[in-house]
């Protein structure tokens, strides 16, 4: 279940319908807004760099959904979204950065381990080529009664984390490509035993599936390259980047990510930007994977 956006819109006309006078504050709200800031992993603010669209979600004391919207664009670009007028209370803020193709399940289950969000295909049953580059933030807030005094009115900082990895990867040498560079004749990719899922807690989650990446081929190099993101696993044993002959059917080469970043510690997963590149090379009949010469040579302190 997903709620429309038009609930700030009816709490807003709501609020405007009532009359908020000096002999009665009952029917008076405050003006709240959240400070929306992502540094991700340096002390620099670059919020506008990384996020571009935001959807927030309030709920109450009992965890229910009471609003929900796309913030407005001047809001997400100035880093200052207002709260719709709510009630004196306790709720909880969730904020999600770059829905661009993503939706949000269970809303209504008054559960965040069971509200969850995924590409909208594969919410539709679809076979999917990866997740949009997501990022979480959630906060609690308190809304006193309102008096008339200027401190009614509150400013909460919100700071964002990652929801997802970046992964690169590319294959050189591919067996009997040659120079054809027509999508009939070319390997496919996959990352197999993915989490599609992140819940309303920002914990991957879902039954594992299968991502069939979008591929690129340079006929020039030789080279098979595809870029996608992934949902933030803590479990990488069971993922595994998958090269498979045109057909599907016949698996080429398969790289455990697990095994991979044991073996490549440079791919700080601990951190909120990480791209994890991965290169398969045919050399000879087998296969070597390695981290590509240009990650190493771009990695920096502050990535």
């Amino acid at each position: 279940m997903k709620l429309g956006n038009t609930v700030f819109c009816l709490l807003l006309l709501g609020g405007l319908s009532t009359s908020c006078i000096r002999e009665d504050l009952s029917d008076c709200f405050s003006t709240n807004t959240l400070l929306l800031s992502y540094k991700g992993d340096g002390e620099t603010e670059i919020f506008g760099d990384k996020i571009c669209r935001v959807e927030m979600y309030v709920f109450d004391a009992e965890n229910r959904c009471v609003a929900n919207g796309v913030l407005p664009p001047n809001e997400v670009e100035a880093r200052a979204a207002k709260l719709p007028q709510l009630k004196p209370g306790d709720y909880r803020i969730v904020c999600l950065g770059n829905t661009h193709h993503t939706q949000v399940d269970n809303v209504a289950s008054c559960d965040f381990s069971r509200i969850t969000f995924a590409d909208g295909g594969y919410f539709a049953g679809e076979t999917v080529s990866g997740n949009d580059s997501l990022y979480y933030a959630t906060t609690p807030f308190t809304v006193e009664p309102f008096t008339g005094r200027e401190d009614d009115n509150k400013t909460r900082l919100v700071e964002f984390a990652s929801s997802h990895y970046d992964v690169s990867v590319e294959v050189a040498g591919i067996p009997d490509a040659g120079m054809n560079a027509a999508a009939a004749s070319m390997p496919t990719l996959e990352i197999c035993g993915v989490s599609p899922c992140t819940d309303f807690e920002n914990r991957a989650c879902g039954e594992a599936t299968d991502y069939l990446l979008e591929t690129e081929y340079d006929g020039g190099s030789n080279l098979l390259t595809a870029r996608t993101n992934i949902m933030r696993h803590t479990d990488h044993s069971q993922v595994g980047v998958c090269l498979r002959s045109p057909d599907g059917r016949t698996l080429l080469a398969e790289v455990n990510l697990a095994e991979f970043l044991a073996e490549n510690p440079v791919i700080d997963c601990s951190r909120n930007e990480v791209l994890i590149p991965i290169r398969m090379e045919f050399v000879s009949g087998k296969v070597v994977v390695t981290v590509p010469e240009w990650y190493i040579e771009d990695v920096k302190p502050e990535f």
